[in-house]
């Protein structure tokens, strides 16, 4: 009689048992239709927290985030119909998965589809933890966010500085200001556009004494 691909693994593992309890990565075979777990190694716990027992009684949506399970039932899909015409190959993918302890943590698998004559068909894969990776992952990806920030702000600086420190053409009626594209502008809407300053009106003691000097003397008076 042939052996079941769980009780093959198995044999292996109890044959190879040292290096199953000591792996870094953890093999695994998971029902295609009910996504249950049917065997995993006893290496997983390192991983996930889970011991391989405890894992039997999880489908792979008690240990998915939202994200990642909705991307790993796509690629299911996918390879569902690919399997049925007879394409057998192995995919490899990134996902997210919650802790035992209630944190996150990413894993890179690699598994295929595997059916015995008789029995439903199944999934059989290897788990690697890429946490660390990913970590480092994020680490450059805002180091890089930082970099453009720094560069972008370095840039309008300059801007600001070439504006600020060049001869500006201001007309001398109106007191307008030419800009690079020869169009006119009132000298707050100039220095609003083209540096962060903010604008505000006021008038200084010699307008004010122009406009509003008569009933200056009079209050005081």
């Amino acid at each position: 009689m042939t052996k079941s691909l769980k009780n093959k693994i198995e044999e292996l593992e109890q044959k190879y048992r040292f290096i199953s309890d000591n792996l870094l990565d953890a093999i695994w075979v998971v029902n295609a239709e009910t996504l249950k777990y049917e065997y995993i190694t006893t290496s997983v716990e390192k991983i996930s927290g889970y011991t391989a027992d405890e894992h039997l009684n999880l489908a792979i949506g008690d240990v998915l985030t939202p994200e990642s399970m909705e991307k790993a039932m796509l690629l299911l899909a996918e390879e569902k119909k690919r399997f049925s015409r007879g394409k057998k190959v192995s995919r490899t993918m990134e996902l997210e998965l919650i802790h035992k302890e209630g944190r996150t943590y990413w894993i890179e698998i690699r598994a295929k589809f595997y059916k015995e004559k008789g029995k439903p068909l199944k999934i059989v894969g290897v788990a690697k933890d890429i946490s660390e990776r990913k970590r480092g992952e994020k680490r450059q990806d805002e180091l890089i966010q930082k970099l453009g920030e720094a560069l972008a702000e370095k840039e309008r600086l300059l801007k600001e500085n070439k504006v600020l420190r060049g001869l500006l053409p201001i007309c001398s009626g109106c007191k307008r200001i030419r800009d690079e594209n020869d169009k006119w502008w009132p000298l707050d809407v100039y220095i609003t556009r083209k540096t962060d300053t903010k604008v505000t009106h006021t008038l200084c003691p010699d307008c004010a004494e122009v406009f509003y000097g008569d009933q200056l003397r009079i209050g005081t008076q």
